[in-house]
């Protein structure tokens, strides 16, 4: 569920969202109920609109299920729009991992990493003290 309230500002030309979902099961409906909202607000592209919930959704249930830190902790996220590129990061209180390859012998699971590496123009894992998964998509197809 998401915080009573997500901030809604802007740096310079770089519209922002953040917020902040218990960790549970409805963070990543409520991450892309959020995400709608930016979307349709800057006019975002229908095909990058559906990229973006679903890398978005996969993000924060990694974040939900796979988070080594405290569940009261919750998951961050935040999301700028800038005149070529939507950036989005996921920060959980975990101490992060270094992603891998996808196993193709696995049958269930494992699917969150490998669809942000084909969805996404760029992403990246960052472990300071947290962990934030990130990832840019282009404005415009």
């Amino acid at each position: 569920m998401a915080a009573p309230s997500a901030n809604r500002g802007s740096s310079g030309s770089h519209p922002a969202v953040e917020v902040l979902l218990e960790r549970n099961v409805a963070a990543p409906g409520a991450a892309r109920r959020a995400m709608m909202g930016l979307c349709g607000e800057h006019g975002i592209d229908r095909a990058i609109t559906q990229t973006l919930l679903l890398l978005v959704s996969e993000i924060v249930s990694n974040a939900v299920l796979h988070s080594t830190g405290p569940a009261e902790a919750g998951v961050k996220l935040s999301a700028a729009v800038g005149p070529r590129t939507i950036r989005i990061r996921v920060t959980d209180a975990g101490e992060g991992f270094r992603p891998a390859p996808r196993d193709p012998s696995r049958t269930e699971g494992g699917f969150g990493l490998f669809l942000l590496e084909r969805g996404a123009e760029r992403w990246g894992v960052e472990s300071e003290g947290a962990t934030t998964v990130w990832f840019e998509l282009p404005r415009e197809q």
